[in-house]
């Protein structure tokens, strides 16, 4: 396994961001003088952070990188601020398009990744399982595979979201995010109304923990899904908003990649 961290020049930003990249290559046992070859280029995973974090957050809190190893997955993860991956057009911010489409030009023009959409995979924790169902299907010519880890499925009822004194669950916040929130319904940040729109919905794959403050939204965007015709899974665990879920289930969705 390799591990890369560094930073990009990024048009869609406009300005440098950071990105964790693991390589399944160089998987050498010194101890029993082997080494795997894993044949590239490689089916690779991009990989979205939830509020509070960076891009460095998943190797700190999650083995992933040893899974990717025994997997044979690139896994890219960019840096999102609190963007939740949508475009903010005032600051220049497009998350969007940068996480949909610019940064798989990046990574593909430095690493030995595949261009197929069936290698192309997207998935997220908390905000980032929001941002990967959003650019999932907005940008679903790209991803094969979408996975939503304790997706925070929020946009159905925030406009209803009120003052509080945690800036980042506070209605400025999410209208710093989404602009006019009365406008979010039906827009290209609900996910709803893309899959309405969408001609080819990747796989889905969903889980969330049975005491997860965010469970009941998870359930409603399932049903959602089934009464359009999605392939989706839908997983309710024993579990809370952890790491320890996310780790469980994140590797349960690269399980599907294989």
């Amino acid at each position: 396994m390799v591990l890369f961290r560094g930073d990009v020049k990024c048009k869609s930003l406009q300005r440098r961001t950071s990105i964790s990249v693991i390589l399944p290559s160089d998987n050498i046992h010194f101890l029993q003088d082997t080494e795997e070859i894993v044949p590239q280029p490689y089916k690779t995973l991009y990989l979205l952070h939830g509020l509070y974090g960076s891009d460095d957050i998943f190797l700190a809190n999650t083995s992933i990188q040893k899974f990717a190893e025994d997997n044979g997955i690139a896994i890219v993860i960019p840096c999102g601020e609190n963007s939740f991956y949508v475009d903010n057009v005032k600051a220049h911010a497009y998350y969007g398009q940068y996480v949909g489409q610019e940064l798989l030009d990046i990574t593909r023009n430095i690493f030995p990744l595949s261009d197929k959409r069936e290698d192309t995979f997207i998935a997220g924790f908390s905000m980032g399982g929001y941002g990967a169902i959003r650019n999932g299907l907005k940008y679903s010519q790209n991803f094969s595979k979408i996975g939503m880890i304790s997706a925070a499925l929020i946009t159905d009822d925030i406009a209803g979201y009120s003052s509080d004194d945690n800036v980042l669950r506070s209605k400025e916040f999410y209208e710093s995010v989404f602009g006019n929130l009365d406008n979010l319904k039906g827009s290209d940040s609900d996910p709803k109304a893309l899959i309405e729109k969408c001609d080819d919905i990747p796989d889905i794959y969903m889980a969330c923990g049975d005491n997860d403050f965010l469970l009941d939204k998870n359930i409603d965007f399932y049903d959602f899904l089934i009464s359009k015709g999605a392939d989706c899974k839908f997983v309710k665990d024993s579990g809370e908003h952890t790491w320890e879920f996310c780790d469980k289930h994140i590797k349960e969705f690269i399980k599907t990649l294989i």
